[in-house]
């Protein structure tokens, strides 16, 4: 199959609708994987040429947000000019969001960015329930005839292209597309090349050939770049409670969002400042509650040895983790040698016994093959520079050692002129895909070869399951710590992480169920379940812990370990009763009675069981106590890792929640207040808002009262 080169996507959209037919099926990464040049050509005509169907299958379409509010506006787009420069929106967003796509073109996904669409009944209606392994499966159910994403290019090796960010489906779909071809001329690998993603190297590495189209405008758009969230108090204490139970030379997968950087967060704060980390969890009477969790499961010590991470989605958070001497353990992709990593009878320092470790265990012949030269010289263990020809080995200058390791004299002989010394191929970081903020892709870019060589970007099928090669991945991910987060969890300990009870989708499964189920499946590992206790609503203060819910994400059969803000529910193998109780010890107590009763009424509890009094004070002002102290020292920031924001920004984003969360009553009574309010101090915010010389009296309303608002704060 040729590979057809094209400067312009347009052109490229149309030879390639003239090769393959109308009948366009366009299977296409999730988030920054997407190439939106070819899509928008591809929609341009679709839209013009109502004989055309075009069908776009994929997942989280990162777009600018539509905003309505004037002062939202004022805020956010400066900060959105600022972070996606020169980013280009897909067309067919605007479009989906007013429910207005033509009627040819239909768009299909199986991941939603979260909450964005519970009101938009087209969404709704063409969203596929499907867990992250099975995208493949469901995609090729609507015979699929193009994939296309994004890649990389580096003249550090020209002859391929990098998947980059978005290796997760590629090499499973592609596969799946040629095989249901009946004709290569059906079908379309498209690559549209974009120098501003990272250049990854691994299982992202690809062949020109592996791609019909290669599409290289020379206009390269920003990558979208995901702000830092803001983590409260209650997210920084559920990753706390989470590091308790991540095991020094273990496997870490933290989910994505805030919990998870509040979860990196909290094991930075166990390694760099291990006594404050004791002295937190002291104040928090951690052991006296849990210790019998973090005894079996976790620890309180500083990461030795480290983790090594296999995860869905490479965020900013393991960078962080990386940056910070946590994430250091490597593994290996040959059985024999992690099982002898794993018993420590070798380490990664290449000592002169290795050879007879490897003799003794049989990972080698004791006549040299050149399956054993290579399978030594790919894992550091010869140097590089040795060749091998005829049985034996040869030194740079020429000179020949024989092969034959059964002789004690040879063996000494390759010991000294022939050993490496430190393994090498090493990754400390297996992953599908990756998405962060503008430092996290920068690091990436500037990151040594070699440095980059440990991070490996690889298929879902390897990161959200053991199928790959269940014996190795058994192995390398040892003491497994499979984090993810829920919006609510029942006392039966299911979760609900996607969807309501109405049945709309609020995000998706993605690979969440792929990492419950594994935790099943792997020895020694843990699924723990985050979760907020509470969450304010429209009907006033809302507990997340529910007594039942008609749609879970999770089963009950699966439940493992559930953390609040209030401490860890440790459900595996334990009776619905104890899981009861081990639930309700970590709910708000303003909720504990009612959901104790709910539990008694359906004897699924003794009915003369009390909570212990020591889980009655879980009430916020009770941990705001305890972490002001440590706030005051500078821990517990609300971005442990920076933000986008300037310091007037923070400041003003600050007020404009207060406007938002404030009641009709109250907005009204700040309104009338802030009539005498004078606007000293506040020029910077109010010129960050052209609020400065307000044009009319809505500007001029706007102006008294954000002043007012943040004198307020600022006292």
């Amino acid at each position: 199959m040729t590979t057809t080169r094209h400067n312009s996507h347009d052109l490229a959209a149309q030879k390639i609708i003239e090769k393959i037919g109308k009948n366009i099926v366009v299977g296409t990464p999730l988030g920054i994987g997407k190439p939106i040049g070819f899509l928008n050509a591809l929609y341009r005509i679709a839209a013009a040429d109502p004989t055309i169907q075009l069908t776009i299958i994929t997942g989280l379409t990162l777009a600018r947000p539509t905003l309505n509010n004037e002062l939202e506006k004022r805020f956010i787009e400066p900060i959105l000019n600022r972070l996606l420069k020169n980013y280009e929106d897909p067309l067919y967003e605007k479009a989906r969001e007013l429910q207005q796509l033509p009627s040819n073109i239909n768009v299909i996904e199986f991941f939603l960015s979260p909450g964005k669409y519970l009101h938009n009944s087209y969404v709704q209606q063409h969203y596929i329930n499907s867990i992250y392994t099975s995208v493949v499966h469901d995609t090729m159910h609507y015979k699929a005839n193009v994939f296309a994403q994004q890649v990389a290019f580096s003249d550090v090796s020209p002859e391929h292209y990098s998947l980059s960010s978005n290796t997760d489906l590629f090499h499973d779909a592609t596969k799946a597309i040629r095989e249901s071809a009946s004709d290569s001329n059906n079908i379309a690998i498209v690559a549209e090349v974009n120098l501003n993603l990272p250049f990854m190297v691994g299982d992202a590495l690809v062949d020109t050939s592996a791609f019909t189209d290669i599409i290289d405008s020379g206009n390269y758009p920003a990558l979208f770049v995901v702000p830092k969230d803001e983590i409260s108090v209650e997210d920084h204490l559920i990753g706390l409670y989470t590091s308790l139970l991540v095991q020094d030379d273990g496997c870490l997968q933290i989910g994505i969002g805030k919990l998870s950087t509040a979860v990196a967060s909290a094991l930075i704060l166990r390694h760099q400042n291990n006594s404050v980390y004791k002295d937190l969890c002291q104040n928090l009477l951690i052991q006296e509650k849990f210790s019998s969790s973090i005894t079996e499961k976790g620890a309180l010590t500083p990461f030795e040895k480290g983790l090594y991470a296999s995860t869905e989605m490479f965020s900013d958070d393991y960078l962080h983790l990386y940056n910070q001497g946590v994430l250091k353990k490597r593994v290996y992709d040959h059985i024999g040698l992690q099982q002898l990593l794993n018993a420590k009878k070798i380490s990664e320092t290449i000592t002169p016994d290795f050879l007879e470790i490897l003799l003794e265990n049989k990972l080698i012949s004791p006549q040299i093959t050149p399956a054993d030269f290579a399978f030594l010289q790919q894992f550091g263990i010869i140097k590089s520079e040795i060749k091998f020809q005829e049985g034996k080995f040869i030194l740079p200058k020429g000179e020949k050692i024989s092969g034959d390791l059964s002789s004690e004299k040879t063996r000494q002989h390759v010991k000294t002129e022939c050993l490496g010394k430190t393994l090498t191929s090493g990754k400390i970081l297996h992953a599908g895909f990756f998405m962060g903020a503008e430092d996290f892709y920068q690091q990436l870019h500037n990151m040594p070869l070699i440095e980059k060589q440990q991070f490996d970007m690889t298929s879902i099928a390897r990161t959200n399951a053991l199928s790959w090669s269940p014996e190795l991945l058994q192995l390398q991910r040892e003491n497994a710590r499979l984090i993810n987060s829920a919006m609510m969890v029942t006392l039966s300990g299911a979760s609900i992480s996607d969807g309501l009870k109405n049945l709309q989708e609020v995000s998706g499964v993605g690979g969440q169920f792929d990492f419950v189920l594994m935790a099943q499946q792997l020895k020694g590992s843990v699924s723990i379940m985050n979760c907020r206790s509470t969450r304010n609503s429209q009907k006033g203060l809302q507990s997340n812990i529910l007594w039942n819910y008609p749609y879970v994400t999770i089963p009950r059969y699966l439940r493992d370990v559930i953390v609040t803000e209030y401490g860890i529910a440790d459900c595996r193998s334990k009776t619905d009763c104890d899981t009861i109780k081990a639930i309700l010890n970590i709910a708000d107590s303003r909720f504990q009675q009612e959901l104790l009763a709910q539990a008694k009424k359906w004897g699924k509890i003794p009915n003369d069981y009390q909570i212990p009094p020591i889980f009655q004070q879980n009430y916020p002002e009770k941990i705001h106590s305890v972490v002001r102290e440590f706030q005051a020292k500078g821990y517990f920031k609300p971005y442990p890792f920076g933000t986008e924001l300037t310091d007037d920004e923070l400041v003003i984003k600050k007020a404009l929640l207060s406007l938002q969360k404030s009641s009709k009553l109250k907005l009204a009574w700040l309104m009338c207040r802030s009539l005498f309010c004078t606007s000293k101090e506040m020029d910077a915010y109010l010129s960050r808002l052209q609020l400065s010389s307000p044009k009319n009296m809505k500007e001029f309303i706007y102006k008294k009262l954000l002043s007012l608002i943040i004198s307020q704060s600022r006292q």
